[in-house]
This record gives C-alpha cells, structure tokens and sequence, in this order.
C-alpha cells in the first residue's frame, strides 16, 4: 500500500464508514497530498514518527476525524465556526478537520519555526481557504480572542490545558481533548474537570464564572482498535 494508492483512499473512506461518517474518495484525496508533504518534509523536520501508509491513515487521519460527530452535534451545518488546533505540529488534528468539514475557519497554533514552515507549504499544496498557521505557543495567545471550538491531541495534562482553553470560547464554545485509554490517570485527570462543574467552570469564561458541562466519549480507531477517548467541555449557555 502507498499514500493515495486506491487501498490507502479505501482505507480511509471505508475506515471512516466504521465510525459513522460519509467520506468522498476525494477528500480521502485530499489527505493523500497532505500525508505526501508530510513524508516530504519529515526527512528534514521530526514531524512525526508514523511514517507507514497504513499506519498513517489510521493514526493520524481517522483518529484526527473522531471528533466530527461531536462537533457535528454541537455545532449548527455550515456555521463557519472558528477552530483553533492547539500544538498542531504536523497538522493534526486540525488539517484533516478543515478537509472533512470546509466551513471551519481553522487556526493552527504551532510554535516552532521548521513546523510552521512546514504546514504553510502543506496548506499551499491542498489549495484550500479558511486556514492559517500561527507561530504562538498557546500560553501567549491573548485571551481575549475568542473560538468555536479549541481541540488538541498534543499535550499531557488535560486540566492545565483546559482551564488555559475556557476563557478563549465563545458562549457556544467547546474543547475537545483527544486522550489516549481510559486508565486510572486519565479518569483522575477527568474527576478534577468534574470538580470544575460544580465550581462555576474556571471562573474566568466569557461572561464570567460560566458553569461548564464534562463529557467523555470513547470508541476504537477501525481496523487496529487502539482506544481513543475524547473529553469535551462545554459552556452551560452552550447547551440546548
């Protein structure tokens, strides 16, 4: 199997038919010219150490895809609503969403200078609008900016990263935050959100002391059924 063979373009449209969602032989493609520029620079810039065709179109492009249900129930078709990849790095898993779901304005937020080079090129090759890359570290972005929706799969400690996220959504804003198995730290990690419910979220959202709402989705990446588990938080005024 190579990117873009049509086994690889099978793959990812049949493997994102396991998680529920219709995806077109051509924005299957259309991963293929990213995860060729990806393989591209790889060989100069540690973007990433999946470099199988297989194992890419698994790992990183299904699993980056996950969330579009919840964001789909979340957010209203063709919102333009604005995204914002934290730590995006090789472009995950902000690319493959704005690829899925073009109404999104994405950000992605990177902080290294090779890496931003990189997915300004990588953006360059899919010829698409309503992206742009950002050289920031999250820490530094101003909080009065405001997002839809704020997503990262690239850090280690979910309630830091949360509490740095909720000031910087919108009153119909959400975090996703891609986790690994469900073991013993990650459901410490989500008990100390939880904790955050009852304390008005992190005091610090628009509109002041929101309260927030925890949820947690778990389901197996197709074919290797590695665990995945999604944490989202939420606005109470987000909720119908």
């Amino acid at each position: 199997m190579s990117i873009g063979s049509p086994a690889w373009i099978s793959t990812i449209v049949d493997g994102a038919g396991m998680l529920g969602m219709r995806l077109s032989a051509k924005q299957a493609e259309e991963f293929a010219v990213h995860a060729r520029e990806l393989v591209h620079w790889n060989r100069k810039v540690n973007l990433t150490a999946i470099t199988d065709p297989f194992d890419m179109a698994v790992k990183h492009y299904l699993d980056s895809i996950i969330a579009v249900p919840l964001i789909d129930d979340h957010m209203t078709a063709d919102s333009g609503a604005s995204l914002l990849d934290v730590g995006s790095g090789a472009g995950f898993p902000g690319i493959p969403l704005k690829i899925v779901r073009p109404s999104l304005s994405v950000t992605l937020l990177e902080a290294r200078r090779k890496r931003v080079n990189y997915l300004k090129q990588a953006i360059r090759s899919l010829q698409i609008g309503g992206i742009h890359v950002r050289r920031q570290r999250f820490e530094d972005v101003p909080q009065e900016e405001r997002f839809d929706l704020i997503v990262c799969r690239a850090f280690a400690d979910l309630e830091p990263f949360v509490r740095s996220a909720l000031p910087m959504l919108n009153g119909n804003g959400m975090v996703v935050a891609y986790k690994g198995r469900h073991d013993g730290r990650l459901a410490a990690e989500i008990e100390g959100l939880r904790a955050m419910e009852g304390q008005g979220g992190s005091g610090s959202t628009k509109g002041g002391g929101s309260r927030i709402r925890v949820a947690v989705r778990q389901c197996r990446l197709p074919y290797i059924q590695t665990e995945r588990t999604l944490v989202t938080v939420r606005t109470l005024k987000s909720l119908n």
